[in-house]
């Protein structure tokens, strides 16, 4: 039998299964006599929780699992810089600028709707109990080098998670010739967090380089002792073993060269805080998504694979940080009615495909989604997914797309995502949404996202709107070099690695400039080296 646990699994409806699928266990098995089976299934309801038998969920902790305080610079020494270019008298925020302000928290949604930990399984907003936004203002300065700065404030302040260059961070550059290249930036907070669990800080995405202290300590990420180079995916530390109760010093140094390094920096560049225009934009340097902290039980569900590449089987891997290989998962997938259709279960690391009868396939026409809720004796996380397929096929005049086996026109949009306001990020989560959602209004139904990586929140809105996503690698637009190569691979593989459980997502597009590719001449990494590697 399992115990209820406060990580929202087993809860009380888990644990009454339990005990019945034993009872009707032990009451089959030729081996125990009848007496025996009976007092042992007696024993096994007698012992659920409280509420189990009448399948009422157990509460979750009232003091939560998570708190955070953050000691942040005055709301006062942050103001909006003109948005547009210095040179000139344009100021053209978008109309959701003025609901941004250093009194709130900017971006305050649940930053990973793919997968919420926790009971509720709310995609706007998680379990509060469980996790902490440190978006807000932090300190921040130019940095003369990579000496840290322990023990003192910082020079200035900059809303997170809003790009250097963004009027919304307040510290935008007057010119090309001061924006800065190199920072830091500081958070001094106190954290709360219960007996037995783990603490884990995540990052959004920082441009392009960023290495972590956390109280004088510096951060292992990936084996990499605090060191994080990709300026388009998320990265995170385990920092149980670092944290105080008060007065911790959170430091990150970011290094951003943007169009001058040899980077994929997509239509980044530097010139055009002067002179803007054509087919190129102002940097966006630094913290640009959600960061944030996490509460997890000490064996916890760390990443999900979700192949949902069918119209009625979806193939699940669950892993599991802390369990060892053996962990038992379990595997429920709930329509939109919350009723459960299809149930599995498999060990931790291993595929699991699990048939959904009578399934509905996601489409344009009708976005349907499942609920995935995935759980182990000490974990529980709610993802989804939507049954696909995407191929080609041979129509009347030559290749032609299908989308579950139906021959589908694709029309929409290209996509820089770039707001006036936040340059790589959106003022709010409506305006993340509002891009997506501007896709029907013009009687489309796909976008392909240019040179961007866009945070999770942006492909979660796509995957419950039914647009479709044809999804660009970022390219080193001008300038790509030999030394441009190995970082495109990293970058690639961290983006699929990032966003390929999202069922939008039909085509990744590898490369898509001319003088990207061109550099990509020796094999492995040749430009069919570079399909391959997306498969």
């Amino acid at each position: 039998l399992t115990r209820p646990s406060r990580w929202g699994t087993p809860d009380a409806e888990t644990d009454s299964k339990s005990a019945f699928d034993l009872c009707r266990f032990i009451t089959a098995a030729e081996t125990i006599m009848l007496p025996a089976s009976v007092a042992l299934c007696a024993l096994a309801i007698l012992l659920l929780p409280a509420g189990a038998a009448s399948h009422r969920a157990a509460s979750p902790s009232a003091l939560g699992e998570l708190s955070v305080v953050s000691h942040r610079p005055a709301a006062s020494t942050w103001r909006r810089t003109q948005c547009g270019s210095p040179s000139g008298d344009a100021d053209i925020p978008t109309r959701w600028a003025s609901e941004v302000s250093a009194d709130t928290t900017p971006l305050p949604a649940y930053p990973r709707p793919q997968m919420v930990r926790g009971r509720g399984g709310d995609r706007d907003k998680g379990d509060p109990s469980l996790w902490s936004n440190l978006n807000g203002l932090w300190e921040w300065e130019p940095a003369a080098d990579a000496a840290p700065p322990f023990g003192r404030p910082l020079n200035g302040s900059i809303l997170v998670p809003f790009p250097v260059e963004s009027c919304l961070s307040g510290v935008a550059p007057a010119s090309s010739a001061t924006l800065v290249a190199q920072m830091w930036y500081r958070l001094v907070f106190d954290a709360a967090v219960a007996d037995g669990a783990k603490t884990l800080l995540h990052f959004g995405a920082v441009d392009w380089q960023a290495t972590v202290y956390l109280n004088g300590l510096l951060l292992r990420h990936d084996g990499r002792l605090g060191n994080h180079t990709g300026g388009y995916d998320g990265f995170g530390f385990d920092v149980t073993d670092r944290l105080k109760h008060a007065g911790n010093e959170l430091l990150v140094h970011v290094l951003d060269p943007s169009d001058a390094g040899a980077q994929p920096n997509g239509k980044q560049r530097v010139s055009a805080v002067d002179r803007p225009g054509g087919d190129t934009y102002t940097p966006s340097s630094g913290i640009w998504q959600t960061v944030w902290m996490e509460a997890v039980p000490p064996s916890y569900i760390s990443t999900l694979k979700i192949d949902q590449a069918s119209t009625t089987n979806v193939k699940v891997t669950a892993f599991v940080e802390g369990g060892g290989a053996t962990t038992p998962v379990r595997f429920e997938v709930v329509d939109r009615d919350g009723t459960t259709v299809a149930e599995a279960a498999g060990a931790a690391g291993s595929e699991v495909s699990i048939f959904v009868a009578r399934a509905t396939a996601w489409s344009p026409s009708e976005p349907y989604l499942y609920d995935l809720k995935v759980s182990t004796p000490t974990d529980a996380v709610t993802s989804y997914f939507g049954l696909r397929t995407f191929a080609l096929g041979d129509g009347p005049k030559g290749r032609r797309p299908l989308l579950n086996g139906n021959f589908t026109f694709l029309a929409g949009f290209l996509d820089q995502s770039w707001w006036p306001d936040g340059q790589y990020t959106a003022p709010t989560d409506e305006a993340l949404a509002f891009d997506v959602e501007a896709v029907a209004t013009f009687g489309l139904n796909m976008i392909r996202l240019h040179q961007k990586v866009n945070p999770e929140r942006w492909y979660w809105h796509a995957d419950r709107l039914g647009v479709v996503v044809f999804q660009d690698m970022v390219q080193k637009y001008g300038r790509a070099s030999k030394a441009t190569v190995p970082l495109f691979v990293s970058d690639a593989a961290a983006m699929v690695h990032g966003r390929r459980n999202h069922p939008s997502i039909l085509q990744w597009t590898a490369f898509n400039e001319g003088d990207c590719w061109e550099v990509f001449d020796t094999p492995p990494h040749d430009v069919a080296g570079g399909g391959a590697l997306f498969k």
